[in-house]
């Protein structure tokens, strides 16, 4: 497996098979650790996509079941 390490942050690698990755099968790629702490960090953008989704989620028609990936 390759792929360019140019974006940095926590990187989620998970297989498509939903109870894998609901057994614990995935990995974390740190990529760029050095410019990590130069990303955004959480704050009202993120609390409220936060609030957004909870509240959406409260009503939804489609019940979540699994792992969500």
């Amino acid at each position: 497996m390759a792929f360019p390490t140019d974006n940095p942050g926590a990187w989620l690698m998970h297989c498509h098979i939903a109870w894998h990755i609901s057994e614990g099968l995935g990995i974390q790629f740190l990529e760029a650790t050095s410019q990590i702490a130069n990303l955004p960090q959480k704050g009202d953008a993120w609390s409220n996509q936060c609030t957004s989704w909870n509240n959406y989620w409260k009503n939804t028609p489609w019940p979540k079941f699994g792992s969500g990936l």
